[in-house]
């Protein structure tokens, strides 16, 4: 039997532990999915990845997880306690520090905020900066971490000298909602959204794509703050050593990348979107640039819950089980879930009755999906 590396323990933990936490989550107990993200925030489980600078990051996803879990429950003053811990273990954690003074400034506190009670059963819920995202939690963390905060934030980053994004890759299988996301990031940030596919850019004319990357800039630059959104930016800006890219792509990739460079002094995100990472220029992905990768992978456990409770909503039904339906589409896109729900509907059509959960079950059945764990972690291990 071969012995498993380190590296595939510790992945195997936390799969474990986050599949946990979506599962517990969708039977409403939440004190056992703060208990599966305690697994990965604690150290004592896995004393020998504690200088891993994987399992380090890992450590800090959960823990951002578990800070998103107590503002959506309304939590706050509990959230804010463990900020305050996590600052004083990890003081360089500048997400920690962020959150910290956004919690103090929800809950009106001052400089001498520890002196008195704290108490969070008047506030409202939270309402959530992702609304209408159900499921992908991992990724709005990353996203709240990596961009939120620090566009939000921008005194307390700079005085740790930590860099504003520039550009930020969105890479995964196609059909996961790269580009929902983006316009809801937009959304949540209050930019202007500019949604740009390699077609908008074509010209028949030499040097026609570069003028009209400049004039996408200008138009951004005039309308900024600006989320410029482009999707398959592989086809957009290929690899420049690929012998079979024609020669005009190499003046569209340069202009691209002049316009990219400090784009944010200009109040200009810019994000990509591929199923294709490693077609994509490699000096577009260099540090500086559009350095900050996310991976976008097909809905979680959650996402399906919703998902589902989404395409079923306003149709004749009995009455569901849907975790039961969620698990048994593990890895299907949000597109293969509606039609799986389709399906199901003309199923019941047929007789003039009722969904129910056997005509769901026929329909993912009837329905094969177009992703595997193999294709998944391949395109994942592409970064």
């Amino acid at each position: 039997m071969a012995i498993k590396s380190e590296s595939e323990m510790k992945q195997e933990v936390r799969k474990l532990s986050l599949y946990n936490v979506e599962y517990y989550l969708a039977l409403g107990k939440k004190a056992k999915a703060l208990k599966a993200l305690d697994r990965v925030i604690e150290e004592d489980d896995m004393p020998l990845f504690r200088s891993n600078a994987e399992y380090q990051e890992d450590r800090r996803i959960a823990w951002l997880y578990r800070i998103d879990l107590l503002r959506e429950w309304g939590r706050f003053s509990e959230a804010l306690a463990w900020s305050c811990l996590e600052c004083e273990l990890n003081p360089e954690n500048v997400a920690a520090q962020a959150l910290k003074e956004r919690l103090k400034r929800m809950l009106h506190l001052g400089s001498n905020y520890l002196k008195y009670p704290l108490h969070s059963s008047s506030r409202k819920p939270n309402e959530g900066l992702w609304k209408g995202v159900a499921g992908m939690r991992e990724i709005k963390v990353i996203l709240e971490r990596d961009v939120l905060l620090p566009l939000q934030e921008p005194e307390l980053y700079q005085r740790y000298r930590v860099s504003l994004p520039n550009g930020i890759l969105f890479y995964g299988p196609p059909g996961c909602g790269k580009t929902f996301i983006a316009r809801k990031l937009a959304d949540i940030l209050k930019f202007e959204f500019i949604e740009i596919k390699p077609s908008d850019l074509a010209s028949i004319y030499v040097h026609g794509g570069q003028e009209k990357i400049g004039a996408l800039f200008e138009e951004a630059r005039k309308k900024a703050p600006t989320l410029v959104f482009f999707d398959e930016l592989d086809a957009l800006v290929p690899d420049r050593g690929d012998n079979s890219i024609s020669h005009h792509y190499s003046a569209e990739v340069n202009e691209f990348l002049s316009q990219l460079n400090e784009c944010w002094k200009s109040r200009i995100l810019v994000i990509g979107a591929t199923n294709l990472l490693n077609k994509i220029d490699p000096a577009i992905r260099r540090p500086g640039r559009m350095d900050k990768k996310v991976f976008i992978g097909p809905p979680d456990l959650e996402a399906r819950i919703e998902l589902l409770k989404f395409y079923m909503e306003n149709r004749p039904q009995e009455t569901i089980g849907m975790l039961k339906m969620a698990e048994s589409c593990d890895l299907y896109t949000s597109a293969e879930l509606e039609q799986v729900i389709n399906e199901a509907a003309k199923f019941a059509l047929e007789e003039r009755r009722t969904i129910n959960e056997a005509d769901i079950l026929k329909a993912i059945k009837d329905t094969p999906r177009s992703l595997n764990k193999e294709e998944i972690e391949k395109c994942k291990k592409a970064v």
